[in-house]
């Protein structure tokens, strides 16, 4: 600013004061007042102090019991009939990735559900009328079962399933709310690579038995266990960010750490909270080599490398299991592990925890 502009906003501001002294305003009215006038005339905005979130890292290897809301289409397979292969889904306009929710108005969770309502409307060759989820919108179709050659059975030529499981880490969780993350990252099916969801769920503890070491062109594992019976909370949402959802209980855990923006986070010395057997959750030390300022949410938010040699010699780099990490910096928690480079396993990517803490409904 230069001296005639700051003398002018001096001014400005004096007569704005003396204006609510004379008609006996508040000091707040001035002050808001102010701040108004000011930025009409041009002068930039008095800088706001942002919102600091605390959390407990996590660092626990969790196990995940998901259940889509509906029936997920995988993929398609083709029926003998005497015209030649065909596939009803697929050239009704299914996707895979879709998850039929309802059928002639009927709400359908098990595949065996729809068995009986494709054989009987393929015997009276009349089209299922289906409620269709992709992505948020809802999609209304038509599809005529074909009779299958081989059994005998009309069908509609689809995968489908409606559960899925896996291990990752948690990455955080909110006491108060008991809202936490996990994961980092979406969990896709493994034959459509489309978002498993929408979902409901359980989330677990996991006790790690094994870990398959990451060598160059082939990703490593952690292999685990799931103890029957004991379920840490629910499974709410599947995002870009992670799984969220809330716990029943709190966690034995770190002390409450304050969050960091992006633009906190530095290039150079970190350590990430994971664990390598059993269900003990250790300290690594990690390096930060490039950090992406970001201002709204991305899932590449900055390049993480493994430096500790205990690590390194245990899992030979990032491995499966591991995306959820928590990345801590500074007396911070600054995000989590989410990919590996699969020709540079000591590498991969982190993700910013704001984008975590929107999505868990935390800010």
């Amino acid at each position: 600013m230069t001296v005639r502009k700051a003398s002018y906003q001096y001014l400005f501001s004096f007569l704005l004061m003396l204006s609510v002294w004379v008609g006996q305003g508040t000091v707040i009215q001035a002050e808001q007042a102010e701040q108004d006038l000011l930025q009409s005339a041009g002068f930039p905005a008095a800088q706001e102090e942002r919102e600091r979130i605390f959390v407990v890292p996590g660092g626990q290897s969790v196990g995940l019991q998901l259940q889509t809301k509906g029936l997920y289409i995988v993929g398609f397979h083709f029926i003998g009939t005497s015209g030649g292969k065909q596939s009803p889904g697929e050239s009704a306009g299914l996707l895979p990735g879709d998850v039929i929710v309802s059928v002639n108005e009927k709400k359908i969770t098990e595949p065996q559900s729809i068995r009986p309502l494709v054989q009987s409307a393929g015997e009276q060759n009349k089209p299922l009328q289906l409620s269709v989820l992709r992505g948020k919108k809802n999609i209304q179709m038509a599809v005529t079962p074909i009779k299958d050659a081989e059994t005998n059975t009309y069908k509609l030529g689809v995968y489908i399933k409606n559960r899925t499981a896996g291990i990752g880490t948690l990455t955080f969780f909110e006491p108060k709310s008991k809202k936490y993350g996990a994961l980092g990252h979406v969990i896709s099916d493994v034959q459509s690579g489309q978002p498993f969801s929408p979902i409901k769920g359980t989330i677990h503890p996991a006790q790690i038995t094994g870990i398959q070491k990451a060598t160059e062109g082939i990703p490593g594992e952690k292999t685990a266990i799931i103890p029957d019976g004991k379920k840490w909370g629910t499974v709410t949402s599947n995002t870009s960010f992670g799984i969220f959802g809330r716990l029943y209980t709190d966690i034995d855990g770190e002390r409450l750490y304050p969050a960091a923006h992006p633009d906190e986070v530095v290039e150079g010395p970190a350590e990430i909270l994971t664990v390598t057997e059993n269900e003990t959750v250790e300290r690594y030390k990690v390096s930060i080599t490039r950090t992406i300022q970001q201002t709204k949410p991305e899932i590449k938010g900055m390049i993480i490398k493994m430096t500790d040699t205990r690590l390194i010699g245990k899992t030979g780099g990032i491995v499966q299991g591991m995306s959820g990490s928590p990345i801590i910096q500074n007396g911070r928690i600054i995000g989590a592990v989410t990919h590996v480079f699969v020709n540079d396993p000591l590498s991969g990517y982190g993700v910013h925890i704001d984008w975590m803490l929107k999505d868990a409904g935390i800010i």
